[in-house]
């Protein structure tokens, strides 16, 4: 059990927010740098600037990678006992967002350089398209999800129960988070947008979010730390099966919504 926890709470903790250190970025972003250079609309020397962009920004994150392999060493190591220590999953998440900082300041850069790349009238085409795609977001069923859970993990009264009221919450979290985001990105993209990056302005927005991004990071694991501590050895393992498959789902919509290049451009 004590496994298990470790490896879902870490997991949690590595898909905090927009501002994530996903093992699965990279992938992604070949994706969104593949729907980008074969766009029809951009010339052939538009597609060879971009790629070169692209090209530099990957050599850049890789300046990183042995420090985010350490950040993760450390949370393991930190969660192995299986027990909840506020202060040091706090101290903790500070690492990786400020380490998550750095690698989100290349990527707008980057995201800002292809943007100048394309025409005036490419760029209002990205904004406009952008813009129609608002509001297409997919909704689940919470109370629909603890039932399948309950059935599937042959949980007792008591255990859903707790698992109802601890999902409720974290319905609230995630749709405070949802907000925040949107906040954000709103700020984000005009700095994303303009014609000459401002390091100090997309610096001062995360600073203002900080302890806000900061206290729902907590939140969020805190939560996916009670639910499984609910659960006893073999609904553990079950438990663990229907995470990688669910994750699995989440990480193949996620580039089906986000691999275009207003995505790209716009946060």
């Amino acid at each position: 059990m004590k496994k298990l926890l470790l490896s879902l709470t870490v997991a949690s903790l590595l898909s905090v927010s927009a501002y994530s250190i996903s093992a699965h970025e990279g992938k992604r972003h070949r994706d969104i740098e593949r729907e980008i250079i074969t766009n029809p609309s951009l010339t052939q020397q538009q597609k060879e600037d971009i790629k070169q962009i692209f090209k530099q920004t990957k050599q850049d994150l890789g300046i990183y990678r042995a420090e985010q392999e350490q950040v993760r060493t450390s949370m393991r190591a930190l969660l192995q006992s299986g027990s909840w220590d506020q202060v040091a999953v706090t101290n903790a998440i500070e690492q990786q967002m400020q380490l998550t900082l750095q690698l989100q300041l290349i990527k707008a850069k980057s995201k800002n350089q292809v943007f100048n790349q394309l025409s005036a009238e490419q760029q209002a085409q990205f904004i406009a398209n952008r813009d129609d795609k608002k509001g297409t977001k997919r909704n689940g069923n919470p109370k629909r999800n603890i039932q399948r859970l309950a059935k599937a993990l042959a949980l007792n009264s008591d255990q859903q129960t707790q698992l109802t009221v601890m999902m409720t919450n974290d319905k609230a979290r995630r749709a405070t988070n949802k907000e925040q985001v949107k906040n954000i990105r709103a700020q984000l993209t005009p700095i994303i947008q303009a014609e000459e990056f401002d390091d100090s302005a997309w610096l001062a927005v995360h600073a203002q979010n900080k302890q806000q991004k900061l206290d729902m990071a907590v939140s969020k694991i805190k939560s996916r730390f009670d639910i499984l501590s609910l659960l006893n050895a073999e609904q553990g393992e079950k438990f663990e099966k229907m995470m990688k498959k669910s994750e699995k789902g989440k990480r193949n919509n996620k580039r089906d919504d986000d691999s275009n290049e207003n995505e790209y451009l716009s946060n």
